[in-house]
């Protein structure tokens, strides 16, 4: 059985899980700000918060992709066929 996933996909993994999170955690830092502030949030509280927004759906997208890669290679593994030679009783 092989694995899911190459070597060569893992890289690209880490990274869509990493900007994820560190999209999540800057969210949850605009989101704490905003509702400390005051009642009109700055400009550029406002921005980082698109860019949160902008990098949690980059962080989703990008693990959406590599998990489609995962189920689209063993979907191709499964449906191969290994031949198996017969085995001839004089023949060694």
């Amino acid at each position: 059985m092989t694995e899911s996933l190459g070597k060569a996909y893992r890289p690209w993994l880490i990274a869509s899980v990493a900007v994820l999170v560190v999209s999540l955690l800057l969210l949850a830092f605009v989101g704490t700000m905003a509702f400390v502030g005051s009642s009109q949030a700055p400009l550029w509280l406002i921005a980082l918060g698109v860019v949160a927004v902008l990098g949690v759906a980059v962080g989703f997208a990008g693990f959406f992709l590599m998990m489609l890669a995962a189920g689209w290679k063993s979907f191709r593994e499964a449906r191969r066929v290994q031949v198996i030679p017969p085995e001839h009783p004089g023949a060694k």
